[in-house]
């Protein structure tokens, strides 16, 4: 398998032929115009212009694309990456302002010719810093955010380019428990909190956590707590 020993960038074009291939250094794979259908492990997407990809080192990917296209790639050597905040498994990130930042600073080196390896290296701790600060899975990201509303299976698993089945699995993995026992926690969490520190009445925290009726946070509590709301509430005084 073939190795690297500094990063490298430079913008490539794709044909329509499927490749299928895995390497021993990472690759980022930012947009310039055009879509490229990309499957990594069980992922599948289109990146287009608004998404860029992190295809982790020894991760087998196939991709094609079949119309004009061109893509700005980012070689990393596996040396250059923190083993302990990697996952092996695509990331997908939105092309925001950050990103566009970073994809202007590493054109300007390719289209003026002065890329060397001493321009990357000083750039790529910036780089690092956004791949790694998403690096939780958008999913679990989700779950964090709108805990507050309905949540369903098929929605995280769309989140994570994945079907139903292989989602619940590789969710258990990842967090050693189901998806709604980890919705669960992160309720009762938000309403232990609200319940420290507020007046709120327990129908109002149950509402807020994303629950409709105040017996089902009672429910909730006896089950993990093996107390009421009402208890939990007095407890903390």
């Amino acid at each position: 398998m073939e190795t690297i020993k500094k990063i490298v960038a430079e913008r490539r074009t794709y044909t329509a032929t499927q490749d299928t291939h895995s390497h021993c250094y990472a690759q980022l794979i930012l947009p310039l115009q055009g879509e490229l259908l990309i499957k990594a492990g069980e992922q599948n997407l289109q990146l287009d212009d608004q998404t860029l990809f992190f295809v982790p080192p020894e991760c087998d990917h196939t991709f094609h694309s079949v119309v004009r296209n061109e893509f700005l790639i980012l070689d990393i050597p596996h040396f250059m990456l923190t083993k302990s905040k990697l996952h092996n498994r695509g990331v997908s990130y939105k092309l925001n302002n950050q990103w566009k930042g970073i994809r202007y600073l590493i054109l300007n080196e390719i289209d003026q010719h002065s890329l060397h390896r001493s321009a990357l290296t000083e750039l790529y701790p910036y780089i690092s810093h956004y791949l790694l600060q998403e690096q939780q899975p958008k999913s679990i990201r989700y779950i964090h955010d709108h805990y507050n509303e309905n949540i369903t299976v098929n929605k995280l698993a769309s989140l994570e380019h994945y079907n139903r089945s292989y989602y619940s699995d590789w969710f258990l993995k990842e967090t050693g428990k189901s998806p709604s026992i980890y919705i669960q926690e992160v309720r009762l969490n938000k309403a232990k909190e609200l319940l420290r520190n507020t007046d709120l009445p327990i129908l109002h925290i149950a509402i807020q956590v994303g629950l409709e009726h105040q017996s089902s946070l009672t429910r909730l509590f006896q089950k993990y707590e093996g107390i009421t709301p009402s208890h939990f509430r007095k407890n903390q005084f």
